[in-house]
């Protein structure tokens, strides 16, 4: 089930772009325009994050934090607040009042996934240590000499989902080639970790298999890594009118 993020700023091309980030991200957005609105919503909706700007109408971010934090029903719910102003003072009051991350505009892709993975599934002990994209390209898997041209479902920097009726047995040792961006190609090892077959929800994940990248060098790390922000934000980076979210 996807995590709900109830996001609250009154930029509306902030609030439209994040909106877009977070459900490419995998999460269900929420969105607010003011103070007032957060305090309904969280009685509506129950999310399981909040993201509050610190200068919102109506009640400021900062009370709306307060607000939260001093209720028994919310207080349990991790808040990021998104600072335009971020001095060391408004940080400090932040943190005080048990916020669990501060972000600066323009939000960073990177530092975004990190808090959110930190507000979420290290919770529960299954932390998402990359950032993930869907990916739906072909790409070439070499296994025993044997090359496969198939379509992958996902990519992250640390492995690849590749779509396929047959998948390779899992601890099966392969060699992928991804096309990135102006024809550049990226070859990897890597090994299939795990498998799914056409019986099961095959509209939630397709029948195939995850394979895990190994003794990949810090210079491919960091090549899938920008690659992946690139793909999550390309579109929304070029419209933007202003700078409100960075790669």
């Amino acid at each position: 089930m996807k995590k709900r993020i109830l996001v609250a700023d009154d930029n509306k091309a902030f609030l439209m772009y994040t909106g877009i980030l977070l459900t490419r991200m995998g999460f269900k957005v929420i969105p607010a325009e003011n103070g007032a609105e957060v305090l309904k919503l969280m009685k509506l909706c129950g999310p399981d994050i909040v993201m509050l700007d610190t200068y919102l109408t109506i009640i400021d971010g900062i009370s709306v934090l307060k607000r939260l934090k001093e209720d028994k029903q919310t207080s349990h719910i991790p808040v990021i607040m998104i600072l335009s102003d971020s001095t060391t003072k408004t940080i400090k009051e932040c943190t005080k009042m048990g916020c669990l991350a501060c972000l600066s505009k323009p939000i960073n892709i990177s530092k975004l996934h990190t808090v959110l993975q930190k507000s979420t599934f290290s919770l529960i002990g299954k932390n998402r240590k990359h950032l993930r994209i869907s990916f739906i390209r072909k790409v070439i898997v070499t296994h025993k000499k044997e090359r496969h041209e198939l379509y992958a479902e996902t990519l992250s920097e640390g492995g690849i989902y590749i779509r396929g009726l047959k998948p390779l047995p899992i601890g099966a040792e392969v060699d992928v080639t991804i096309p990135l961006k102006g024809r550049r190609l990226v070859h990897l090892k890597g090994v299939v970790i795990y498998t799914k077959g056409l019986f099961g929800d095959i509209f939630k994940i397709p029948p195939g298999m995850a394979i895990e990248f190994k003794r990949i060098t810090d210079k491919k790390s960091k090549i899938l890594k920008d690659y992946v922000e690139y793909l999550i934000a390309e579109d929304i980076l070029e419209s933007q009118e202003e700078t409100l979210i960075e790669k």
